[in-house]
C-alpha cells in the first residue's frame, strides 16, 4: 500500500511533467519537427511510467519504476533545453 507521502509526492512528479509537456511544443521552436516530437515522446513515456507507481503494490518496485520515470522526465527536460538552444542558435543566425 502506498503512504500519503509517497502518493502525494507522487501527484506533485505527475503535475511537474504535466506541465512540462504542455510546453514542449512551444519550446521547440518549430525548428527541428522531430526532435520537437522526442521530448514530448519522452515525456508522455515518463508520465506512463509514473502512473504504474499508482497501481504497484511493492515499494521496491515502486521506487524503481519512479527512478526510472525520472531518468526519463530528466531525459525529456534536456531535450527540450537542447531544442530551445539550438532554435535560438539557428534563429539567430538568420537576421
Amino acid at each position: 500500500m502506498m503512504t500519503e507521502e509517497e502518493r502525494n509526492r507522487t501527484l506533485l512528479f505527475v503535475a511537474i511533467q504535466v506541465f512540462f509537456l504542455l510546453v514542449s511544443p512551444l519550446a521547440g521552436g518549430f525548428q527541428y519537427k522531430v526532435w520537437s516530437m522526442l521530448d514530448s515522446a519522452i515525456l508522455v513515456v515518463s508520465l506512463g511510467l509514473t502512473g504504474l507507481v499508482f497501481v504497484l503494490d511493492k515499494k521496491r518496485a515502486r521506487d524503481t519504476v519512479f527512478k526510472a520515470a525520472m531518468v526519463c522526465y530528466i531525459l525529456g527536460v534536456l531535450d527540450i533545453s537542447l531544442n530551445i538552444l539550438l532554435s535560438g542558435w539557428v534563429g539567430w543566425g538568420n537576421p
